[in-house]
């Protein structure tokens, strides 16, 4: 088997001022190791058993996108629900349209209800104020007083409900009343105040087929999107080795074309810091578990 593979192409963009085009990659265990052309990489390939790999001859390739921050778990929560924002969405499974005002959001809001089962979750994603006013209990009463509704900020760290979502919740409204950041009279869980109702959201959000559906349809918007590498920024804030058992089921997959730096969480789901010397061991041990598309380092997100 080579040691080195050699791709050549029509022209490659390499992003880089000193060097702006080239006409070959050579690839070494999965990294570049030298990019030019063919005359240029001779040091390397008198040197190395090589191959040229010529699937890319007739094409310009480039290279991919970086994105360091996102949280592959918040995308697998989201992109099953229906939704709502202001702006249109390209997706890879559907084009969805922009809803611009109150009066379309509601209008958004009743179609999605008359078209699900009775008694299956209402989750959409997308509700801002600044497009669609505001939005209180009272407001999602009047879609259904029989199916749970969530409407989910398009910011992620709020969420408000209705009647029915609260019983669906059996949710302690004595006790959540308390905190400062749930306001029960509107149906609001919003910054802190949202991880309460995420206990009791946890078991469906979370449920395996539901969570592995989102993160494959996240797998697709990130090849569509042009990234070659992510970085998962809070791993573990739904609980560590449940996340990671689902991203390697989905992930690493051959036909996923991206790598993910993989960050943990030092708080867990329940608001507990993990910042002792166990934590830190455990952190450093990570990278023990690499694989081809999942990476840890020896960073936290604290």
């Amino acid at each position: 088997m080579a040691d080195m593979t050699v791709f050549v192409a029509r022209t490659v963009r390499t992003m880089e001022p000193s060097l702006p085009v080239a006409e070959a990659v050579a690839v070494r265990d999965g990294r570049i190791v030298e990019v030019g052309t063919l005359d240029t990489m001779r040091p390397w390939l008198e040197s190395h058993s090589h191959e040229i790999d010529d699937t890319f001859k007739d094409h310009c390739i480039m290279p991919g996108f970086i994105d360091p921050h996102l949280h592959p778990s918040m995308a697998a929560i989201l992109l099953p629900m229906h939704f709502t924002t202001a702006v249109g969405w390209d997706l890879p499974w559907e084009d969805i349209g922009p809803v611009h005002d109150d009066e379309q959001f509601l209008a958004r809001m009743e179609s999605l209800d008359a078209a699900l089962a009775p008694g299956e979750p209402l989750f959409t994603f997308g509700h801002h104020p600044i497009w669609h006013g505001p939005i209180d209990r009272s407001a999602l009463n009047q879609i259904s007083t029989a199916r749970p509704i969530v409407a989910w900020h398009r910011g992620y760290h709020s969420i408000t409900v209705n009647d029915a979502c609260l019983r669906w919740m059996d949710l302690d409204t004595a006790a959540a009343g308390r905190h400062p950041q749930v306001d029960l009279d509107a149906g609001k869980f919003f910054e802190t105040g949202l991880s309460v109702a995420l206990r009791h959201l946890r078991g469906y959000l979370l449920e395996t087929e539901r969570f592995r559906a989102g993160l494959d349809r996240m797998r697709q918007v990130i090849h569509h999107g042009g990234h070659t590498t992510i970085g998962d920024a809070a791993l573990g804030f739904y609980g560590f080795e449940q996340e990671w058992d689902h991203l390697q089921a989905v992930m690493e997959q051959p036909d996923t074309p991206f790598r993910i730096q993989l960050m943990p969480f030092a708080m867990g789901p329940e608001g507990d810091e993990r910042t002792d010397d166990e934590f830190v061991e455990r952190v450093l041990a990570y990278p023990s578990r690499n694989t081809h598309r999942l990476r840890f380092s020896d960073h936290a997100k604290m």
